[in-house]
């Protein structure tokens, strides 16, 4: 797999001398290029644009109510993988920084040899919640497209006065003929029904 060849640019947002000289000694000739070091008191919205980071680590004691916003601003805005290296073990935290947006959550000590696996783990969940994520939007689409169909065929079925099958088929062929995707035929067809009955 080639991706993982690939070099990684890493942001790394802690205020842990101790854990950053791990951090540097695992990252040291590795595909992980460390793009900037920063504390937690940081605008780390501003850090992230700025640095365009592949992935995120982030060190605190227990997650503040700002710094889980601002992951989950970071997720919807400019998504990767985040790893929260923490102390705070309660179920409750892990569960609202999983809910913002962290990829991984680790307590406890840690080595170069965990550090590395603790980075590919979240890397490949991170991707299966984004490929989850995106079937999800695509089914989500897929739905609203058919119901606009559904509608637009009954319309066109009422106006010629035909089965809604042959409706259907008015529509492909129109599609078709104008190089257009079938729910944007379908959406032309309520749009302009809207205007013509005064209805939305």
């Amino acid at each position: 797999m080639e991706a993982v060849d690939e070099t990684q640019n890493v942001l790394i947002v802690d205020n842990d001398l101790e854990r950053t000289h791990l951090l540097n000694r695992v990252f040291e000739g590795s595909r992980y290029n460390i793009v900037a070091h920063v504390g937690l008191e940081h605008d780390l919205l501003n850090q992230v644009k700025q640095t365009s980071p592949d992935i995120i680590l982030i060190g605190v004691a227990s997650p503040s109510d700002e710094t889980l916003a601002d992951i989950g601003s970071i997720n919807q805005n400019q998504p990767c993988p985040i790893v929260m290296f923490a102390q705070d073990d309660r179920s409750e935290t892990i569960q609202n920084a999983t809910l913002a947006g962290v990829s991984a959550y680790v307590v406890g000590m840690l080595s170069k040899e965990r550090v590395e696996t603790i980075i590919e783990a979240a890397i490949a969940r991170f991707g299966k919640f984004r490929a989850l994520q995106k079937e999800l939007e695509k089914t989500k689409t897929s739905l609203a497209e058919r119901k606009i169909i559904e509608r637009a065929k009954e319309i066109v079925a009422q106006q010629r006065g035909t089965t809604e099958a042959e409706a259907y088929q008015t529509l492909r062929k129109m599609a078709m003929d104008r190089r257009k995707r079938l729910a944007e035929i379908a959406q032309d067809v309520l749009s302009i029904a809207a205007v013509l009955t005064n209805k939305v």
